[in-house]
């Protein structure tokens, strides 16, 4: 009586060994440096194994990044990659590292949210420059302290004949918003007209670009204020 007293109310909770076994088993396959021991249970909707790396160090992985290829080591792999490549400072990736890193990301990652402004709309990185070491020969040698790597054909791709040095104000003349305007022989750029004739950006861009203005009624038309201002 007394034993059936403590038992009533309570859940039972089975060790995670005991959790419903999976339908596919993975046990002794392999993936990439890591071999499958054994079930470990499920956690957040996932279903887990415990894995052996080659290092000699065990994780528990999910099936689902283990089946996709987005976990192939216990995370020695990555920090091989760095020291060989010469990617590391303090065990920390260094400047050049990122930048190499993430101009890949945002050409190839879709999940990225940056994605669709460079993979997406047809940005590529040039074969040469899948290799860390050749990136960073030209990227140290042509990039200053301070600068960021900026393509100088913003439609074009990461190459060495389409890529400089230059700073974030350099950088935020080259984006795909600003264009060049030549009127009465002169060029500059958008931001330089619009503060030559005391407009905003966005007013001077939509009258170009949005409203189809002609370059002179744009550069000459005052600034107001009102719904109708592109259409006077």
């Amino acid at each position: 009586m007394h034993e059936k007293n403590i038992s009533q109310g309570k859940k039972i909770v089975k060790p995670a060994n005991e959790c419903r076994y999976p339908k596919t088993d993975l046990v002794g396959q392999r993936f990439g440096r890591l071999v499958v021991k054994e079930f470990a249970g499920r956690g957040r909707g996932s279903v887990l194994w415990l894995c052996s790396c080659d290092c000699g160090n065990n994780s528990i992985v999910s099936g689902s990044n283990l089946k996709k290829g987005q976990t192939r080591s216990c995370g020695c792999y990555h920090k091989e990659f760095r020291i060989i490549h010469g990617a590391t400072k303090g065990n920390k990736p260094t400047r050049t590292y990122n930048i190499f890193h993430g101009m890949l990301e945002r050409c190839y990652n879709t999940k990225r949210p940056s994605y669709k402004d460079y993979g997406g709309r047809g940005i590529y990185v040039c074969d040469e420059w899948h290799s860390f070491p050749v990136f960073r020969d030209w990227f140290e040698s042509h990039v200053g302290e301070g600068e960021q790597i900026d393509r100088i054909d913003n439609n074009g791709p990461y190459a060495p004949w389409n890529c400089r040095g230059a700073t974030r104000k350099e950088q935020a003349r080259n984006t795909s918003r600003n264009i060049n305007i030549t009127w009465k022989g002169e060029t500059l750029c958008l931001e330089d007209w619009a503060k030559r004739i005391g407009l905003s950006e966005t007013t001077l861009w939509n009258r170009i670009r949005r409203f189809n203005w002609p370059i002179e009624k744009a550069l000459t038309t005052p600034a107001f204020r009102g719904r109708n201002q592109y259409t006077k």
